[in-house]
């Protein structure tokens, strides 16, 4: 007997390419919103979210089960099964009042069956959609052209209906605003084309089976023509605006506000910003993209100390210095991080480890700056005097801040992989808390730490250390961080390897 339209459709839900799985485990951050409006487009190709729920370890629950799910350990049913009675043992089934941060109101939120439902397949369909785009995109030498292809049934939205059979090639704008699902609950996909059949100018279509009472066949359905639309629609747009934010944006006609992007191209844009970052640096004249790529140095810094910034500058491979300079960082040798940013003296640095401040400090990746400092000298508590570093912890400093900005840059905690193992071997490191010296617990829990955000400093800090000893020592450590790391080491290598870092 045929598939029913209900069997068709749970087998294109069965996301067994391994694209898909990357679009999940690549959102790597945990997010709490309290509303969907809170993250947009291509945020949620880095965050995941789930609206109203204020626990992060939840979130990481659920985040774990359909990733599992998409790899086709899990179904749905099973998926909702473990979270019900997770939300359920933890006082977050049914009706759970949350505070609105924005509003500062107490609010009344639901997790029931339904909400679950939507959730799991809101986040399926996205990674489907993702993966999908990554493997056309990829293809698209032989498969020049992309397909809509709608459920074919009376729920398709009227303005999705009017997309069906629409074939355009895969880099035309259109697929940008316009890449299914295009709405909560929608249903449509795509296909690619070969030239061929672009040129065929039509898709074949059998209707619905006809049966008789004991279930036998009565009639099979003609295979019709059904003509390409190779024309794209006018661009209509309406005006929308984002409650929690105040943003106006011009959605286009028939895309539901949140869905008018392609998830798939977010991890696209931020390779084409860095390639006309980098264009733009072999653009400068010879002289000023060497003064790009050269340490520059402030007042009182010793000459052996800047020399020793720059020999380790000039040591790291051309690849991380292009990249550095392409992307606006300035690496800059100091006497004292407070005499280039006094302002920094009534901050302190958000999640660390017992009482450090800034006077302490003597390596600073300032993301927002696009800064790299290396102090040559930090206040000790224990003499009350500013001690200066030698030419060696000049360099491990200059490796381990250079690794702060390459993981901005490359975002790379958000790799496949990356942020998992990080938090396997962050938790059995924090197994040795209370058995060493209290210096060795503060280190511990440097490495293991992890903000509000849920992923935390302690990943971030690892992946610098790593990149330092990589290329020549770590920073001053009590903890083996390439030894309790090994599988965090391990991809992070991978990746370097891979990009040249």
């Amino acid at each position: 007997m045929p598939e029913s339209a209900a069997q068709q459709f749970a087998k294109l839900q069965r996301l067994t390419p391994q694209e898909a799985v990357d679009y999940l485990q690549r959102r790597g951050r945990l997010t709490q919103t309290f509303s969907w409006q809170d993250l947009w487009h291509d945020e949620h190709a880095q965050q995941f979210t789930v609206s109203r729920l204020a626990r992060l370890d939840l979130l990481k629950a659920m985040q774990d089960g359909i990733t599992k799910s998409v790899q086709g350990d899990l179904s749905r049913r099973d998926w909702t099964r473990d979270i019900k009675g997770l939300l359920q043992k933890e006082g977050w089934w049914g009706k759970v009042d949350v505070l609105d941060p924005v509003s500062g109101e107490v609010v009344t939120t639901k997790f029931d069956s339904a909400r679950l439902k939507l959730i799991f397949d809101t986040n399926t369909r996205m990674a489907n959609s993702a993966g999908l785009w990554d493997r056309i995109w990829r293809n698209r030498s032989t498969h020049p052209y992309v397909r809509y292809i709608t459920a074919g049934d009376a729920r398709v939205r009227e303005s999705h209906r009017a997309w069906a059979n629409l074939t355009l090639p895969v880099d035309h704008p259109f697929w940008e605003a316009h890449w299914p699902p295009n709405g909560w609950r929608c249903r449509c996909r795509v296909t690619s084309l070969t030239q061929a059949e672009y040129d065929k100018g039509y898709s074949e279509y059998r209707g619905a089976y006809e049966y008789n009472p004991d279930g036998t066949i009565k009639k099979i359905p003609a295979i019709e023509q059904v003509p390409f639309n190779k024309a794209a629609p006018p661009e209509e747009f309406i005006s929308w605006t984002n409650k929690r934010t105040g943003a106006v944006s011009q959605v286009p006609l028939g895309v539901s506000p949140g869905f008018d992007y392609n998830p798939g191209l977010a991890k696209a844009r931020n390779a084409m910003r860095q390639k006309i970052g980098l264009d733009k640096l072999d653009a400068l004249p010879a002289p000023i993209r060497k003064a790009a790529m050269t340490p520059s140095v402030g007042g009182g810094v010793s000459e052996s100390f800047a020399q020793a910034v720059a020999e380790a500058h000039a040591a790291l491979p051309i690849n991380a210095r292009r990249a550095l300079a392409a992307n606006g960082y300035e690496v800059r040798a100091v006497s004292r991080l407070l005499d280039e940013h006094p302002e920094l003296i009534q901050q302190r640095p958000a999640g660390y480890p017992g009482e450090l401040d800034f006077r302490h400090v003597d390596g600073l990746t300032m993301h927002d700056k696009m800064k790299i400092l290396i102090a040559e000298q930090a206040f000790d508590e224990a003499t009350g005097e500013w001690l200066a570093g030698n030419a060696e912890r000049a360099k491990a400093l200059l490796r381990h801040e250079v690794g702060h900005a390459l993981d901005r840059i490359n975002e790379l905690l958000l790799e496949i992989g990356m942020l998992q193992a990080w938090q396997r071997e962050a938790q059995a490191l924090s197994k040795a808390l209370g058995i060493g010296a209290a210096e060795v617990d503060q280190e511990i829990r440097y490495f293991t730490g992890r903000g509000v955000d849920g992923k935390g400093f302690g990943a971030h800090e690892v992946i610098a250390d790593l990149y330092a000893i990589r290329h020549g020592g770590g920073t001053a450590s009590y903890v083996p961080v390439a030894e309790v790391f090994p599988d965090t080491m391990q991809i992070l290598s991978k990746l370097l390897d891979e990009k040249g870092l």
